[in-house]
């Protein structure tokens, strides 16, 4: 546009100036005209300018839409693919809960039975080893009556058949007497009780005096706690224990030694004699009910740790030995610690000796 004005400018000019009577003002009017087109090349300069940053960002614009649109499509894609998933995991956690809830309502049902038959056993146990001490207590009445009216009177065969004969029911009378305490150990949470361990000792060496001073014993016994735990089956634990100890010595005088600690919601205990020992391979067997590792010639029916497994294992613990045979033995066994607030054992010892007892 400006060429052509230059090109029209310049005729113009040329023209005026060959005229008779040319006109002042035209150069003027030329330069007015001028500038103005230049004012209107530059804006027009700068709108097509504008115009192209404007397409560029418009244009800019667009693609970043497009952009967003197909990363929303994959978002949206992937969402619904999680959807899905989550859809079949939720539907597998209902199956599986239905599962659960299923084995739980059978569990529940084993369990009732469970219990009903353990009830039953446990009473018919307690019948059987009652009704069986009656006819045994006659013969073992009616053979000593043989012996004591006619021993010496028969031959020597005789007296020892006879012999036999009351050994015999004494030790199945024994054995009955056993099996009987060992179906009645059997006891539940709600029967725990604040329990002072020294005085359940206490009474253990009271009930076992005979034997402690017959076997000229010493038991030193670390203070004790007092525990939430069942009154009765712990002296049945440490009676045991304490008459094994005495029972299994070997040519020394008895030295047992009680100590507890506690740790990890746990009171552990041991109980260390100088007796004759055992093998440790017999873990399991020990603790079995009717099972004699030592010398079958002392007495006892092998009931014992069986009993002190069972009242173990009903105070949510567990027990072990150790020994070495010849040596001593140490049993180890822990309860649960179901009171927070149960007094924790002080580091003082009491030494008993048979002659203070």
């Amino acid at each position: 546009m400006l060429k052509d004005f230059y090109t029209l400018k310049k005729l113009l000019l040329e023209c005026n100036a060959t005229q008779q009577h040319p006109k002042p003002n035209l150069d003027a009017l030329l330069q007015r005209i001028e500038k103005d087109l230049l004012v209107s090349e530059f804006k027009w300069q700068r709108l097509a300018k504008d115009k192209t940053i404007t397409e560029n960002l418009l244009q800019r614009s667009i693609e970043d839409l497009e952009e967003q649109r197909r990363l929303t499509e994959e978002k949206n894609t992937i969402l619904e693919q999680q959807k899905r998933e989550i859809e079949i995991k939720n539907l597998e956690l209902r199956y599986q809960k239905q599962l659960v809830e299923d084995r739980s309502a059978k569990l529940r049902g084993n369990l009732e039975k469970l219990e009903q038959s353990y009830q039953e056993l446990e009473q018919f146990s307690y019948i059987a080893s009652h009704d069986l001490k009656s006819p045994l207590r006659t013969i073992a009445n009616f053979a000593q009556l043989l012996k004591k009216r006619y021993s010496g009177q028969l031959d020597q065969q005789a007296d020892e058949f006879i012999n036999y004969i009351v050994s015999g029911a004494n030790n199945m009378s024994t054995v009955i007497s056993d099996l009987l305490e060992y179906s009645r150990v059997g006891f539940k949470e709600k029967d725990f009780a604040p329990t002072n361990l020294n005085t359940i000792l206490e009474l253990v060496q009271f009930n076992l005096a005979d034997a402690i001073h017959r076997s000229e014993a010493t038991i030193v016994v670390a203070e004790l706690p007092t525990i939430m735990a069942n009154k009765q089956g712990m002296m049945q634990v440490f009676q045991n224990l304490i008459g094994n100890a005495i029972k299994f010595r070997g040519d020394r005088s008895p030295v047992i030694e009680i100590s507890s600690s506690q740790q990890d919601g746990k009171w552990s205990f041991a109980v260390r004699d100088n007796g004759v020992g055992m093998d440790e391979k017999h873990q399991e067997k020990a603790f079995m009910p009717f099972q004699r590792l030592n010398n079958s010639e002392r007495p006892g029916t092998g009931m014992g740790l069986a009993i002190c497994k069972k009242v173990i294992q009903l105070h949510h613990g567990t027990i072990r030995y150790a020994s070495v045979p010849g040596t001593g033995t140490t049993f180890h066994f822990s309860v649960e610690d179901f009171s927070a607030g149960a007094a924790k054992a002080a580091p003082s010892e009491v030494l008993l000796t048979a002659a203070e007892r």
